[in-house]
């Protein structure tokens, strides 16, 4: 062998990166039997100053949806987080088997550029789909006390924009148990709100640091707080409670509740139809963003309609695109053109019709495309 040479500078070089491994341990024999787009949401985790958040799916997305090849399978759905734009990630899933070993074939590697970001780019997505394993397939090997184990391991390559005010070193987010402890506590509680007979108190100051809407309710000219009691209306009492949870926890406790067997598809659609809604009203751009994500991965003949009208009125282009995008296969649109909600549509909305015509740029689409 020849002896090492120190050549010139440049031929060579090292460069750390920001990596991080995790252990997700999910209840399998308890979630197996959950209705296909039933999914559990893990808590939010930083690597290399960018939040993550993962979505498991014990039996693949809902039929009907955008979703096309997860259905029946076991799967994770990655979310990026944090506002920014072309974040090249790599995510490797491996499942562990219950004698301690990593698995050398139920193992997945994913390579993506995510963007995430308040004007909702179009060309790079907030997530990912991971397909683990097949429902029927033979997992005895993996469970443990009805358990299974994925270690997840994330390496950041690199962005073009890092998150405001990130460093190489993960910063604590232990301010948002106290924010949420500050008001599941009840203590010092400042103003009430009314919404359609029910009444919820909350803290100015955190309202209004969180939302520049509130801020003006607050304390701007009018200062309605001042009379104790501020008058919410167009909003369900159960979807201004979330919006508050948000505002205190920056995450939304109830999402398992909108997905469990015990809610309907269509009751999850419309909260989370009328929590974005709410968030635009109030300013809550991540709130926003997180609502919209969870409405493209929900989008189905039966939703199109209505989602695509809310992208519409409360200026969500990542959503609009992904209705049209989802309208323009011929066979979800030869079902949507059959539906009331699209005659509606047309009436109301005729530009919107010849944006999908545009989109969809398919002579034998056009006699499913006439606006009135």
């Amino acid at each position: 062998m020849a002896p090492a040479q120190n050549g010139p500078r440049g031929l060579m070089s090292i460069r750390e990166m920001a990596s991080r491994s995790y252990q997700l341990k999910i209840n399998y024999l308890e979630t197996i039997n959950f209705r296909p787009g039933s999914y559990l949401k893990s808590p939010s985790f930083s690597v290399g100053g960018y939040e993550w958040m993962l979505f498991y799916y014990p039996r693949g997305k809902a039929k009907g949806t955008t979703d096309r090849g997860q259905g029946g399978s076991v799967s994770l759905y990655v979310f990026l987080r944090t506002i920014a734009k072309n974040v090249d990630a790599i995510f490797d899933f491996t499942l562990l088997e219950n004698n301690g070993s990593l698995s050398a074939t139920k193992t997945k590697r994913v390579s993506q550029a995510f963007s995430h970001d308040s004007f909702a780019s179009r060309d790079l997505p907030s997530g990912c789909w991971v397909r683990l394993f097949k429902k029927d397939d033979a997992v005895d090997k993996y469970l443990l006390d009805g358990h299974i184990i994925i270690m997840c391991t994330v390496t950041i390559l690199g962005s073009d924009t890092r998150p405001a005010g990130s460093s190489s070193t993960t910063p604590s987010m232990d301010f948002r148990e106290d924010f949420a402890n500050l008001w599941l506590d009840k203590d010092m509680l400042d103003v009430t709100f009314e919404v359609n007979g029910e009444h919820f108190q909350a803290h100015k100051l955190v309202l209004a640091a969180r939302s520049p809407v509130f801020k003006n309710i607050l304390f701007g000219p009018s200062q309605q707080g001042l009379s104790g009691t501020v008058q919410i209306e167009g909003m369900q009492p159960s979807v201004f409670k979330m919006m508050l949870q948000f505002i205190y926890t920056d995450s939304v406790p109830h999402d398992q509740e909108l997905a469990n067997s015990d809610t309907t598809a269509g009751a999850s659609l419309a909260i989370t139809q009328q929590l974005l809604a709410a968030a635009d009203t109030y300013a809550l751009t991540m709130l926003k963003l997180m609502c919209e994500e969870r409405l493209c991965m929900q989008l189905s003949v039966d939703s199109f309609a209505t989602t695509l009208v809310l992208a519409e009125q409360h200026d969500c282009p990542r959503l609009k695109a992904a209705c049209l995008y989802f309208a323009s296969d011929p066979e979800n649109l030869s079902k949507i053109a059959l539906t009331d909600e699209y005659l509606n549509l047309s009436l109301a909305y005729p530009s919107i019709l010849r944006e999908l015509r545009d989109k969809c740029r398919a002579a034998p689409l056009d006699s499913n495309l006439s606006s009135t």
